[in-house]
């Protein structure tokens, strides 16, 4: 369990995933959240690689008005069901399917993006990126959020602003 660390839901518990995922420390998630404020509230988000869903959560706690939740496993995702049925929000769909899958379904463009995949899978930082700006899926102002550990090959072109943050050996990068 990992509690929420702001708005509407601060200091509530919701459950993470018993194996497959790591969920991001209380005091990275309230950096990163604290370094996309402005663009959180009325925010549709995407949180890719969602495992328990906090990254979604924290936005949505925080004011944002919809969040979209991806990821492979099954297990994560019902987990990721039970938390918002937990906290009874509605403002959320929650997509079982691989994250090139998802883009392809999805249609309307997001605000923020969180970007935390297994550490292990590299390439989909960059993947992830261009698939969205392929298919349309980042507004004109849309800050995305990318958590990794060591480095981390990715190409930030046509980004305006880039600010890479450490937090021992997780690093988060902002990309605007």
């Amino acid at each position: 369990m990992i509690k929420i660390t702001s708005g509407k839901y601060r200091s509530r518990n919701i459950e993470t995933p018993e194996a497959g995922t790591i969920p991001t420390k209380n005091r990275v998630r309230e950096a990163m959240m604290s370094a996309v404020t402005s663009e959180i509230p009325h925010a549709r988000v995407l949180d890719l690689f969602a495992g328990s869903g906090a990254l979604g959560i924290e936005s949505l706690s925080r004011g944002a008005s919809f969040c979209v939740f991806v990821d492979a496993s099954a297990d994560a995702c019902q987990i990721i069901r039970g938390n918002l049925k937990t906290l009874r929000e509605e403002n959320a769909v929650v997509l079982n399917m691989s994250y090139e899958a998802a883009i392809e379904q999805l249609k309307e463009p997001f605000n923020l993006v969180f970007l935390d995949p297994p550490y292990a899978m590299k390439d989909s930082y960059q993947r992830s990126i261009d698939l969205l700006r392929a298919h349309g899926l980042l507004k004109d102002e849309c800050a995305i959020v990318l958590e990794y550990e060591g480095e981390l090959p990715l190409k930030a072109e046509g980004f305006s602003f880039r600010r890479d943050y450490t937090y021992g050996k997780t690093k988060v990068l902002l990309l605007r």
